[in-house]
């Protein structure tokens, strides 16, 4: 029986999250039974003797000595699969993190949906530290997503993809997300990019993934690097434009509350708004200049 999914993820052997990474291989275990699936696992800071125990024979493990970003040891497990031919064969990829699971119901019926309708490229729903278990056929509570939607929602914790999507779009920006001086803003690129190149995008507004909750206190943490994913995508997509807006009023006023500097602001809107992102801010030319 060929895989139907592949899993990507990554832990930290000296983060104390064993536990975590048994609930969610046992989550998974639970929910795909006889079906196959795969898992890339880049276990990091893993020193001799420090490789999770007891994980099931389909997870394949990579070992590092020290830790890197979070879109880097992606982007390494992305590479051996593809080396490995994987996305050839296997429709379907998943990036859950160590610390997430998947409550009962919820998985098959994802699989499900990706299984009766092959036009269906991408899928994303909520999370929540009390996630519910679906009560009915997801396709009733489905519904295509806005590119609001998409940056606000879609996390690594909750996103399907085809494969050939993910092997279309490519790896995760390595200058965005936890582990870099952005921090922040890889899942919501990496997001954008999928719903571009993506035939079908559907979306399910229920936390239908366990993580723990999201935290707005860490909004103005997170702020410089989703600003700069969502300059990117305004730039080559000028639709977007709102989308753009309406962070830039989420800035103000994380600013006007205190909860963010108007120096981290204003560093934020250099970085977004540069050739890196496809915006031209070339400085003004002085009259003598011009003259």
């Amino acid at each position: 029986m060929g895989s139907e999914i592949l899993f990507i993820t990554t832990t930290d052997a000296a983060g104390g999250r064993t536990a975590d990474l048994h609930r969610l291989m046992a989550s998974i275990t639970a929910a795909m039974g006889t079906r196959g699936w795969r898992m890339l696992l880049l276990v990091q800071r893993c020193m001799p003797g420090a490789v999770p125990l007891g994980l099931p024979d389909n997870v394949q493990i990579e070992t590092m000595p020290h830790r890197v970003s979070l879109s880097q040891a992606r982007n390494l497990l992305l590479g051996k699969a593809r080396e490995q031919g994987w996305f050839a064969r296997i429709p379907l990829v998943a990036f859950p993190d160590d610390d997430c699971w998947y409550p009962e119901g919820s998985l098959e019926r994802v699989l499900n949906l990706f299984r009766i309708d092959r036009a269906l490229d991408f899928w994303f729903c909520g999370y929540a530290s009390a996630p519910a278990s679906p009560l009915r056929a997801l396709s009733m509570d489905m519904k295509q997503p806005s590119v609001f939607m998409v940056a606000a929602k879609a996390s690594s914790n909750t996103i399907f993809l085809r494969s050939r999507v993910a092997e279309k779009i490519g790896g995760f920006d390595e200058e965005l997300g936890v582990g870099t001086s952005n921090n922040g803003g890889e899942d919501t690129d990496y997001a954008l990019r999928a719903f571009l190149s993506a035939r079908k995008c559907r979306f399910v507004d229920q936390p239908l993934i366990g993580h723990r909750d999201h935290d707005p206190t860490l909004r103005s943490h997170y702020f410089r690097g989703s600003l700069i994913a969502i300059a990117r995508h305004a730039a080559q997509r000028p639709t977007s434009l709102a989308l753009l807006g309406r962070k830039l009023m989420v800035g103000g006023v994380l600013v006007a509350t205190r909860r963010m500097s108007s120096q981290d602001f204003v560093s934020a809107l250099r970085v977004a708004f540069s050739s890196k992102t496809g915006w031209s801010m070339a400085p003004r030319r002085s009259k003598r200049e011009t003259a």
